[in-house]
């Protein structure tokens, strides 16, 4: 009988402890990704591999909690060693009687096994015993799913410019679905060079499928540095698109350390006189210098104070190594007023660009009034010297006869 009270009051003793023990907490409601589970219930949620998704606990303190934390986790991923599925909040203190909701998210690894798992929430704080519950999860696959599980660059890691980059792009198929004609086309955008290959089947169950090495030429004297390279595949006819990034190191060629022979430009005249109405003629002489032909484009602004044409033509193609001139002729208007007017040519080819200043110094024209006297002034002078002959010649004449006569 002794023995039996013992027994009994150290099992009422444990049985204090463990509810002295327990966390103060009721654990009312866990949702996922909008749906409402059930712990250890036989319904089960269906989640896919590659998404993330958010999980919304409630729970109501029933006493004054400190330090304690809420975990989120799914266990038997075989890479948990690396990365868990897990998330957990930030330790927080409780007050009793009030109820909480914590937001937590977790990520499914597109490589996890697609079988029956639980979902294991966790509350606790620093000595109590932990609120536990585990709700039933299936994770499955989606139905088009695929990822670039490897990307292969020959040369691996710098390619000179006008070489060859080979490379070879795997892709796994992580979908329900296995995948046929899967495009796989390799670019890089800076260089502006790209290259495609299909990969006519990729099975599901996470089978994985190569591309032939993709050809891209590197631009000859390319400039060196770091370029990206960007692998985009389609499938499922074209409607589901995934892209990846690379880089890959470009080095210059030695061959091209040569400087190309400059583009000279000249301005025959930089300022030219003229008067109202008149035209001011300003050459241009463009050499290429350079080993291959090039179209130079000549443009000069409208302007208000006269008419700009050009000529033979405001576009030259010049070959390499050769001169060609091309004429700016600045037509003054009639009411332009005296004094220096100033106009921008610019002549380009490609990235190239020079500005010329073009300067006409307009003159003051003579009135009309005073070009009309001028002009009767000198034809009565000329008449003043005709008339003179006239009266010299006769005089003669009358001088003549009279010596005659005598």
């Amino acid at each position: 009988m002794k023995k039996i009270t013992i027994i009994t009051i150290l099992a009422l003793f444990l049985a204090a402890i463990t509810a002295v023990s327990a966390l103060p907490v009721n654990l009312e409601e866990v949702e996922v990704d909008g749906t409402i589970l059930q712990e250890d219930a036989v319904n089960k949620l269906s989640l896919e591999r590659g998404t993330d998704y958010e999980v919304r606990i409630k729970f109501t303190a029933t006493a004054n909690i400190k330090d304690a934390e809420v975990r989120a986790f799914i266990s038997g991923y075989e890479y948990s060693d690396i990365e868990d599925i897990e998330d957990k909040t930030q330790t927080f203190d409780a007050d009793s009687g009030v109820t909480y909701v914590k937001k937590l998210n977790i990520m499914i690894p597109d490589d996890v096994d697609s079988a029956d798992y639980k979902l294991r929430i966790i509350i606790s704080d620093r000595y109590s015993d932990e609120r536990t519950a585990d709700y039933n999860l299936k994770l499955d696959v989606p139905r088009n799913a695929l990822k670039v599980s490897d990307v292969v660059f020959n040369p691996a890691n710098a390619v000179k410019s006008g070489s060859a980059l080979l490379t070879t792009v795997r892709v796994q198929n992580s979908g329900e679905k296995a995948q046929n004609d899967v495009k796989v086309t390799v670019s890089i955008p800076g260089l502006g060079v790209s290259a495609t290959e299909y990969i006519e089947q990729i099975d599901n169950n996470d089978e994985e499928e190569e591309t032939e090495e993709i050809f891209l030429r590197m631009p000859k004297c390319a400039k060196a540095g770091n370029y990206d390279v960007t692998v985009d595949v389609e499938y499922s006819q074209g409607h589901y698109k995934i892209t990846q990034k690379n880089t890959i190191a470009v080095l210059a060629d030695d061959t091209c350390n040569e400087e190309e022979p400059k583009t000279t430009i000249t301005l025959g005249n930089q300022m030219q006189s003229a008067t109202s109405g008149q035209t001011a003629t300003f050459p241009i002489t463009v050499t290429n210098a350079g080993k291959t032909s090039k179209t130079f484009i000549a443009t000069v602004p409208n302007a208000d104070w006269a008419t700009i044409t050009m000529t033979p033509t405001s576009t030259m193609v010049i070959p390499a190594g050769q001169t060609q001139t091309i004429f700016v002729n600045v037509q003054l208007s009639k009411d332009v007023p005296a004094g220096a007017h100033s106009l921008a040519a610019t002549v380009s080819s490609g990235e190239y660009t020079q500005e010329l200043t073009l300067t006409t110094n307009v003159l003051q024209s003579k009135s009309t009034a005073r070009s009309v006297f001028e002009t009767i002034l000198i034809v009565l002078v000329v008449l003043l010297v005709i008339l003179g002959i006239v009266l010299g010649i006769a005089h003669l004449r009358n001088k003549e006869q009279a010596e005659t006569y005598y």
